[in-house]
């Protein structure tokens, strides 16, 4: 970096990490009095949307204790919502839902692939801006004056979020909600991210795993990465592993390679962001060239200090995988959150546990373990290592919205609950009522691979009902090729696993009423292509999540057509 850009960032640097301790202090402040908090929520939202539509609907004004909102409310979905958000879109009616005003429409995929356009406020902007990008540069400067006695070195992130500019007919924007966050900070982002702005708010396709790559390499000082999920940052190191080559010798030239795909407008627009740097192509070269047997990041990026990113629950494959590249770099976990609400948010670092934002909604809870989904607990009556189901009434219109996540509580930090996410609900498995849930498959998974000795790098489960009776069809993919001839051994041992994790389906598979599980071995790198694919598809890299369920004839043409080897 030239001087005035050092200047900029440790200036930058400094702000981001003032902005993090104040969101520490916020998210402190709420957990002191969150059962509070919450209650005195509720009832703002009661009477600030009492003369809504929806609110008149369901006597808002009538709501005097918790136990009317439960009365005189429902459980909802967004079917519920469906026809006023299409009123406020293309009406632009207001008043319907909330009085707050909508600033953001977040795209999440429905049913038969028809888009669900989530409302978003203000106030929720302002939060996820508060935790998801501020928070980590205040957890990481705190953990590093605890660990040192001092604050991690400024320097430049490499930051994988995509935040494309995207609007509705009526002018509001609509998409990744780190779009609309980013963008009051955009001129402040070439001094502390590597990517270019054309990188990091892409106006047409190209091989954004290249550029985001190529940018970082060329930076010696950078200093942390930081991205929504795991997979991202995986995908992105592996391709790095796969052409570092290529890139040292891009770097050393000062070019963006003639193989890459992109138009001459965009190209010339980032040759003077690139310079030539033979001394960093041979620093890269030199490491690159040891092999990665023992952890990169910290060989190539001598300032690395810390890794921000969703990698638990589904994301733990992930996240063992990152490792293996980043050696003891610290890990901020991030945050617990949808569409639909910021839900709680890391207070420690490497702690795969959150603590639940009184302040972004209202929550209630439906006990797992009761047969009765009616009645729901408040955060005061929650009890540490019980799992619930979510319900949100959030700050853009949504109330009592089952968003079918069931997360577990961990134990309580001041009076607020942490939790984990466990799995969601649509995705869990039941072919003849063994329910088994996203949780079960992990852990059969995890007891494969050590039984195997064998990394699993992803995993997905079919519901095959084309056949009698009906069979679980597992598909897993292995850091390296396993035994063919063991393939039956494997096939028996996932079978097993799965019976012992929910022992419904295993009582099903020695009665005969489930059929023989069938194992599939996917190609290597099958489920980062998948996302490449979705990547193509318009999709931003921020909402693609790891495929769990193949429940789309999409998914399953995909996945079987990238099989290894024959029913095992």
């Amino acid at each position: 970096m030239k001087i005035k850009e050092k200047i900029m960032n440790a200036t930058v640097m400094g702000v981001m990490k003032k902005k993090g301790q104040k969101a520490i202090e916020e998210l402190d402040a709420k957990s002191e009095n969150a059962i509070q908090e919450s209650e005195e929520l509720l009832f703002r939202l009661m009477k600030d949307n009492e003369n809504t539509e929806y609110g008149k609907k369901y006597h808002f004004s009538r709501v005097k204790t918790i136990g009317d909102y439960k009365k005189e409310v429902p459980f909802s979905t967004y079917d519920d919502y469906a026809p006023y958000i299409e009123r406020m879109i293309y009406k632009g009616e207001e008043n319907l839902l909330t009085t707050y005003p909508i600033r953001h429409y977040a795209l999440s995929s429905g049913s038969v692939g028809v888009p669900k356009h989530i409302p978003v406020s203000e106030e929720t902007l302002r939060l996820y801006s508060a935790f998801s990008c501020n928070l980590p540069f205040g957890l990481m400067s705190q953990y590093y004056k605890q660990k040192t006695g001092k604050t991690y070195p400024a320097g430049k992130g490499l930051c994988v979020l995509e935040a494309k500019q995207m609007f509705l007919e009526n002018g509001i924007p609509k998409g990744p909600i780190s779009a609309t966050t980013i963008k009051p900070n955009m001129k402040f982002l070439p001094y502390v991210v590597t990517s270019p702005l054309q990188v990091v708010c892409p106006e047409e396709e190209f091989d954004k795993k290249y550029m985001k790559i190529r940018y970082a390499l060329q930076e010696r000082d950078l200093t942390f990465m930081i991205g929504a999920f795991m997979t991202a940052l995986v995908d992105l190191m592996t391709y790095m592993a796969r052409n570092w080559e290529m890139l040292a010798d891009d770097i050393e030239q000062g070019t963006i390679n003639s193989k890459i795909e992109v138009s001459d407008k965009l190209r010339s627009e980032l040759a003077d962001t690139l310079k030539p740097d033979p001394e960093r192509a041979r620093e890269l070269r030199r490491e690159f060239s040891k092999g990665f047997d023992t952890p990169i990041i910290p060989r190539i990026w001598k300032k690395m200090s810390w890794i921000c990113a969703i990698g638990t629950g589904g994301f733990a494959a992930y996240t063992e995988k990152m490792r293996a590249f980043s050696g003891e770099i610290p890990i901020d976990f991030s945050v617990y959150g949808a569409s639909e609400a910021l839900m709680a948010a890391a207070r420690e670092v490497e702690r795969g546990e959150f603590v639940l934002i009184p302040g972004s909604g209202f929550y209630e809870f439906i006990p797992m373990d009761s047969e009765d989904e009616e009645t729901t607990c408040t955060i005061d009556q929650l009890e540490a290592g019980k799992s619930y189901e979510i319900v949100i009434t959030n700050l853009s219109g949504f109330y009592r919205y089952k968003i079918k996540d069931v997360i577990r509580v961990t134990g309580f930090y001041k009076e607020a609950p942490l939790v984990k996410f466990i799995y969601r609900k649509n995705q869990m498995i039941s072919i003849a009522g063994e329910k088994t849930n996203d949780e079960s498959v992990q852990w059969a998974v995890r007891e494969f691979a050590r039984e195997t000795g064998r990394m699993v790098a992803d995993y997905s489960i079919y519901a095959d009902t084309d056949v009698n009776p009906g069979r679980y069809v597992v598909f897993m993919e292995p850091d390296r090729a396993l035994p063919r001839e063991k393939k039956e051994e494997y096939r028996a041992l996932i079978e097993k696993k799965l019976g012992e994790a929910n022992p419904s389906f295993g009582e099903k598979i020695k009665t005969g009423v489930l059929g023989k599980t069938v194992l599939h071995f996917v190609q290597p790198e099958t489920y980062a292509l998948y996302r490449d694919v979705q990547s193509m598809r318009g999709i931003s890299m921020n909402q693609i999540k790891p495929v769990r369920v193949i429940d789309t004839p999409v998914k399953e043409k995909f996945f079987f057509n990238l099989t290894e080897e024959e029913d095992a």
